[in-house]
């Protein structure tokens, strides 16, 4: 027996009364636990497996790393409860899970990511605006994908500051003395620029209020979309969900801006 403390990303019925539980386990990294008895009525257990959860379970993690682990009971737990409510928060958290499922190994430990996710929970959770935090998960999984883009200096002269573009040619921003070497970079604002940077590195405890312009969450959503789509080749169905409902939501804006019901 063991104490397991996670973090519930997702679950999926298991025969009548049982749930298997998908956990980012502090200790053994992502993992697959079975709940018994999880749905049945006034449950402990099920309660505490709701996704968005952190939990500390009585069980078993899986023998040799093969097979299922085991929930048998409930040491202490809490969901975050924002998260769960808001439609919109929820969406953008679906899509945290679903990349920290695909990035790392099944039962491999990753503590500073395990540490980080629970920060970035939190941060959804007090409200801070979610396609910022999202954002900064996206970029700094790029390279647990194999992807690493160099967001910290032009490659050929090594220039920190000055004006910037991302060139795919250079995997990384370059200088404006080298934008003639590639016709094909994307043609960023400078704000965009500068919170890719930022965003790139941050370190997510950081992160208090944050007020960005509509068009610049527009420019690093583009080129965070592009990464995923062009080099990592990836496009969850949760992404397609937030870009379904931010496109419903502009419609419904333009409706209440022109007057009809």
């Amino acid at each position: 027996m063991a104490l397991i403390e996670g973090l519930v990303l997702y679950t999926r019925p298991y025969r009548d009364n049982d749930l298997l539980v998908r956990v980012f386990t502090k200790e053994q990294g992502i993992m697959t636990l079975m709940a018994r008895g999880a749905k049945k009525a006034n449950s402990k257990i099920g309660f505490a497996c709701q996704a968005y959860s952190w939990a500390i379970f009585d069980g078993a993690y899986p023998k040799n790393n093969q097979g299922l682990g085991f929930i048998n009971d409930v040491q202490d737990s809490h969901p975050y409860k924002n998260v769960v409510g808001d439609i919109n928060v929820s969406a953008y958290a679906a899509l945290i899970v679903k990349l920290l499922d695909l990035a790392f190994e099944e039962g491999k430990s990753e503590l500073e990511w395990y540490e980080k996710t629970l920060i970035g929970f939190d941060k959804l959770n007090e409200q801070v605006d979610p396609q910022v935090i999202t954002n900064i998960f996206e970029l700094q999984l790029l390279p647990a994908f194999g992807v690493a883009p160099n967001w910290q200096a032009d490659p050929l002269s090594g220039a920190v500051t000055g004006v910037f573009d991302y060139s795919e040619k250079y995997n990384g921003i370059i200088e404006r003395s080298h934008f003639d070497l590639d016709d094909q970079r994307l043609n960023l604002d400078q704000k965009v620029v500068y919170y890719l940077r930022q965003f790139s590195a941050i370190d997510m405890n950081k992160i208090a209020k944050v007020t960005l312009s509509l068009m610049t969450k527009r420019g690093i959503q583009r080129v965070i979309d592009y990464l995923y789509d062009r080099e990592v080749g990836l496009k969850p169905k949760e992404k397609v969900f937030i870009q379904k409902m931010a496109a419903f939501e502009g419609q419904l804006a333009i409706k209440a801006r022109k007057g009809k019901p």
